[in-house]
């Protein structure tokens, strides 16, 4: 915008000292910051004006005005009354310094969310249209209304359609009201070709009550979050429903998730949460998020390098990392391990159980009571099960299922070959467990699998935290190094870990089996320690400590 272009312009700010609604409003502090700056600083920002002024009739009114950068106006008595027009109170300033402007700007200090962008193009769209007259802020928000006509209640509409049928119904919002110098009267702002120009419903909202400043400092307090997560049939789906189970919690914010466009499903999955998503090749995807800008960063994909997280940082954005144990866990800004513990205390990183975010079919479900006999045995390994630990606990345990005449459940994960699936069939038949044996692929709710269950037998990864939430005893096999190192599936928190599973042999496993069937007592030890921990609070807990600690941070900078 030229100089001669702001001279042209005037924006004002009207701000009167009696406020009965909220008091003290004008200069009442709203996200760290009184609410009359956020109008003159978003009028000083866009650069659009040669003078930005606050008329008002109070002194500290006028003392904050001038310290955020304002030019101040003393509104005469008159003016400062409850039946004083608004037009009047702008009359008033551009009779004593607004000959020389050609636009007369009104923003109102009650709609702090106006954005600087969305008022450099609304003066813009004026400065091109010298056939408008008058510019207002309005929002469409076309509803099914009545009204009264002749002592009648009857409807404001033609036809009874659905809301994005109806035509369009402006209501005014109050950020700005932009009129030529020429129209501005005591009386009026308005010329006689009236336009208006659509803002957003956040920019759209005034503060008048209690509940709209309660609604503005959420707004404010928004921030910008970006998710990248990965999942596939090899690496399980767990990260995902985890990242969606957080951004569930964190709405109230702008989030986005960025994915490997060839974890399909992963993409699939975020999809059908109708979330905003990016799915781009790998070596991209560091630029998408960069390019998002973000003020916080979650990645969910496992082993960091410092390369990965510093790139982010160098940028000033705040990096979470979730179950990393690779190099870049000693440089982002909060790591959270609800599975590992990690082997340098770093002040950073959270570990441990009360970190792990639950899934919400677990939250609400209370804990099933101890059944004096197994009877239900429920064997699930989730995701693609590579050392196949489904099919050989199936076949070690035959001759105990029909010794004892228990039900198995066998569910299997997504990512679970159908050949292996194939040779499992084929082998409880061959078995002759048929009759005993359920498989199962697809299952709407694990929640009551593991409720319905008197024992469960699964690996060392997210599902032992889901099985504990209930409180049903559980024995653990470990696919694999890396769950070896998970901290809480030991005996201290209620599991039989039988460790690793390529080191198990099948006597083991049905002897481990065989005395919890014998050993009520056992069970009973084991569901009184799987419940001492609250589950429950970990999502929040969770939510809170990235939120708290982005904070910090920032106060830290500021």
């Amino acid at each position: 915008m030229t100089q001669t272009e702001r001279m042209n312009a005037i924006a004002i700010i009207p701000a009167r000292g009696g406020s009965k609604g909220i008091p003290r409003k004008n200069i009442r502090e709203l996200g760290g910051k009184p609410l009359i700056w956020h109008a003159i600083h978003t009028a000083l920002e866009s650069g659009c004006f040669e003078e930005v002024v606050v008329s008002t009739d109070h002194d500290e009114i006028a003392h904050v005005a001038a310290e955020c950068g304002a030019r101040v106006h003393r509104r005469p008595a008159r003016l400062a009354t409850d039946d004083a027009t608004l037009d009047g109170v702008i009359h008033d300033v551009v009779e004593a310094r607004g000959h020389a402007h050609e636009l007369v700007v009104t923003l109102q200090p009650t709609s702090p969310l106006l954005r600087v962008e969305t008022l450099r193009e609304a003066m813009r769209r004026m400065r091109e249209s010298p056939e408008i007259d008058t510019l207002i802020s309005v929002v469409n928000d076309p509803r099914l209304s009545w009204v009264e006509k002749d002592g009648k209640i009857v409807p404001n509409y033609a036809k009874r359609v659905n809301r994005q049928l109806l035509p369009p119904l402006y209501r005014e919002t109050g950020a700005f009201f932009i009129s030529r110098k020429r129209c501005v009267t005591p009386t009026s702002r308005f010329g006689e070709n009236v336009a208006v120009f659509e803002v957003s419903q956040d920019e759209a909202i005034d503060i008048d009550r209690i509940e709209d400043w309660w609604i503005v400092e959420k707004q404010l307090d928004r921030k910008r979050l970006a998710i990248r997560v990965d999942g596939n049939r090899p690496i399980g789906f767990g990260h995902v429903y985890r990242m969606l189970l957080l951004a569930n919690r964190l709405l109230d914010h702008h989030l986005h998730f960025f994915l490997d466009d060839k974890h399909t499903e992963a993409v699939a999955m975020v999809a059908d949460a109708f979330y905003p998503h990016t799915a781009a090749p790998r070596e991209e995807i560091c630029e998408r998020i960069l390019a998002h800008n973000p003020d916080i960063l979650i990645l969910d994909i496992l082993d960091t390098t410092a390369e990965e997280v510093l790139a982010f940082k160098e940028r000033g954005i705040f990096v979470v990392t979730f179950e990393d144990l690779g190099p870049g866990m000693a440089h982002s800004d909060l790591t959270i391990n609800a599975l590992y513990q990690s082997a340098i205390p770093y002040p950073h990183v959270f570990s441990g159980p009360d970190y792990y975010c639950l899934r919400e079919e677990f939250a609400h479900t209370a804990p099933r009571e101890l059944s004096d006999q197994v009877e239900r045995i429920v064997v699930t390994f989730g995701g693609a099960d590579p050392s196949d630990q489904t099919h050989r606990t199936v076949a070690a345990l035959a001759e105990l299922i029909r010794e004892r005449g228990i039900r198995l459940v066998v569910i299997l994960g997504l990512g679970y070959p159908p050949d292996s699936e194939a040779r499992l069939l084929a082998d409880i038949r061959r078995l002759g467990i048929s009759d005993r044996v359920e498989v199962k692929r697809q299952v709407s709710s694990m929640a009551t699998e593991f409720k319905s269950a008197d024992l469960v037998v699964t690996s060392c990864g997210r599902t032992m935290y889901e099985v504990a939430s209930v409180g049903t005893p559980a024995l653990l096999i470990a696919q694999n190094a890396r769950e070896m190192a998970h901290a809480f599936g030991h005996a201290e928190n209620g599991f039989v870990n039988l460790g690793l599973g390529a080191d198990l042999r099948d006597p083991g496993l049905v002897k481990a089996v065989r005395e919890l069937l014998d050993h009520r007592e056992r069970r009973e030890e084991m569901r009184a320690r799987l419940l001492a921990h609250d589950f429950r609070g970990g999502l929040e807990r969770v939510t809170r400590l990235i939120l708290e600690k982005h904070r910090e941070r920032t106060r830290e900078r500021q």
